[in-house]
């Protein structure tokens, strides 16, 4: 068995990007083998967790392609082994386990141009210097990279200090924990709560236009947590689709966050898109020419989201049709599909995302666009302002333009629907359908 080893390894690597295979496959080490399973070490408990989570599928199909029985994975680290080197002892010892990174996201692999220059630079010096910008607050729409520079942020951090405790998380992830932690009714689970948040030397916080004005104790929470790190000079990074002035959250809260540096990540410039592109095509081993990156760049001007599922729709493609290279006309071609799907979904204007919303929800049209405050007619209405801002990047001022309201009502409409799906499936059933249907017309 281990003698075929180097043989699954090359099996798996026809499977997975180079870029991946490497840094999560090849260092995985074979120690023996029964008649049902297949023990593996890793060097590292983050790489562990991260292949059982991606890759396990993957190494049990190449071993069954070898040697043609079917195998379970058991994975340990070299720390489990006994078998690690000094270095790694220091670095194991250190429980990372809750630290929520995706080992993916790296400074290295982040794309930097003039639209995200500034928070690139400010990340990177924040894992060298952490306390020096505090907070850092990143902000910008969606699909710009907040959330990859938050876990590279982490990674970068432990990769120099492995003896630190970093966290990431999201204000959802947070607002259920606390909420899960207060429904216990108990005291020592509460002080349990905060003494691990306040154990953290960094902490990374997503999203957090989702810690809406509706969860009083929870911002409370926050706020001690804040002061309790700031003072300790503990780095705090927060990443947001808004400036801070805009977010719904009380004043000596948002205070708080103009006390360090705001980096504003603008969307994806050409050059950008370019670089984003030339990456995932290289990754995947689909051949292009400058000319080529710049048809699809000048075409694709959303955001990484709308460029990933291009490089998807390619991949599926090759590997549909057994193709080993893809001609420039056949890329056009599959890419020219999803832009046109783009391009429809763009061109879906307001009018009829009203009269869609009305229709399914048995609203009558007058009434969602109304100021009445009967409970039946608030969701439809803040599901469609939702929509509106998600689906076709209206400006919150032109929402409030068109339901007579400004542009603060629209920002917590919005927040207000997306706290309710939390607790109605229904709605969020709802919501998840017109947004696909929306998307595919």
């Amino acid at each position: 068995m281990d003698i075929k080893w180097p043989k699954i390894l090359e099996e798996i690597s026809k499977q997975i990007p180079p870029k991946y295979f490497s840094n999560f496959i090849e260092p995985l080490k074979f120690q023996k083998s029964n008649s049902e399973s297949v023990f593996i070490t890793a060097p590292s408990s983050g790489i562990k967790r991260h292949v059982e989570t991606k890759y396990i599928a993957y190494i049990e199909d190449a071993i069954y392609q070898v040697l043609g029985d079917k195998y379970t994975i058991q994975i340990t680290t070299e720390s489990e082994e006994g078998s690690i080197s000094l270095k790694e002892t220091l670095t194991a010892q250190f429980d990372h386990s809750d630290s929520d990174l995706n080992p993916e996201y790296q400074l290295e692999t982040y794309i930097v141009s003039d639209s995200n220059r500034i928070a690139y630079t400010a990340a990177k010096t924040v894992t060298e210097e952490p306390g020096k910008f505090n907070p850092l607050y990143l902000f910008g729409p969606v699909g710009v990279g907040k959330t990859h520079l938050l876990h590279a942020i982490g990674n970068a951090i432990l990769k120099k200090d492995p003896w630190k405790t970093v966290r990431y998380v999201n204000s959802t992830s947070f607002l259920n924990e606390f909420i899960f932690t207060v429904r216990q009714n108990n005291r020592d689970s509460l002080e349990s709560f905060k003494m691990r948040y306040q154990s953290y030397n960094v902490l990374l916080f997503d999203d957090i236009q989702f810690l809406n004005g509706g969860a009083e104790k929870t911002q409370e929470e926050f706020f001690s947590l804040f002061n309790f790190l700031y003072e300790r000079k503990r780095q705090i990074v927060i990443a947001s689709d808004r400036p801070s002035y805009e977010l719904p959250l009380h004043e000596r809260l948002k205070s708080r966050f103009v006390h360090g540096l705001q980096a504003d990540i603008k969307s994806h410039d050409l050059n950008l898109r370019m670089g984003l592109l030339r990456n995932y095509l290289t990754e995947y081993s689909i051949p292009f020419s400058e000319g080529l990156l710049l048809w699809l760049a000048e075409r694709l001007d959303g955001d990484s989201r709308a460029l990933i599922g291009i490089v998807n729709d390619l991949v599926m493609y090759k590997k549909a049709y057994q193709f080993f290279l893809l001609s420039e006309e056949k890329i056009k071609e599959v890419a020219e599909a999803r832009i046109q799907s783009i391009k429809k979904r763009i061109g879906f204007n307001p009018e009829m995302i009203i009269d869609l919303v009305a229709e399914k929800t048995n609203t009558a049209r007058k009434d969602i666009l109304g100021k009445g405050r009967k409970a039946d007619l608030i969701l439809p209405r803040h599901l469609c302002m939702t929509l509106l801002f998600e689906i076709l990047h209206l400006p919150k001022s032109q929402i409030g333009r068109l339901f007579n309201s400004n542009h603060s009502t629209v920002i917590h409409a919005i927040e207000n629907f997306h706290t309710k799906i939390q607790t109605e499936p229904t709605w969020d059933d709802l919501y998840r359908s017109l947004k696909h249907q929306i998307s595919f017309q």
